[in-house]
């Protein structure tokens, strides 16, 4: 399998860019998924993890939520407890409105993008 991925990339220069640029953007996300683990407190992490979550799509709409609360924990490495404060604390000052379980609408993403930054 890998000769044969190498010898597909030496034979297209373009899919080896686009290789190079994807692999780019995971090591860009595993580093930025490191300090948010090592230095962010749990509503640095939270909003880090929305707004990310808000770039990939349109940010003028609802964020579907890939996973449970307990994922997401343990994604951010934080306990339930504390993702469900968070986002309670969220909604409380008006940066959130939760739909449902799945579904977060930003109301503040600049907020939320300069909690993510402190």
């Amino acid at each position: 399998m890998r000769a044969a991925t190498e010898r597909l990339i030496e034979e297209n220069p373009a899919l080896a860019r686009h290789l190079r640029e994807e692999m780019l953007k995971s090591l860009d996300a595993a580093q930025h998924r490191l300090l948010l683990l090592g230095r962010m407190s749990a509503a640095e992490r939270v909003a880090a993890f929305l707004v990310q979550l808000a770039e990939r799509d349109d940010a003028r709409r609802p964020i579907d939520l890939p996973m449970a609360r307990s994922d997401i924990a343990d994604h951010l490495g934080l306990t339930v407890e504390t993702v469900c404060r968070v986002l309670s604390d969220f909604k409380r000052r008006c940066l959130i409105a939760a739909r449902n379980a799945h579904r977060i609408e930003l109301l503040d993403r600049d907020a939320l993008a300069a909690i993510a930054e402190d």
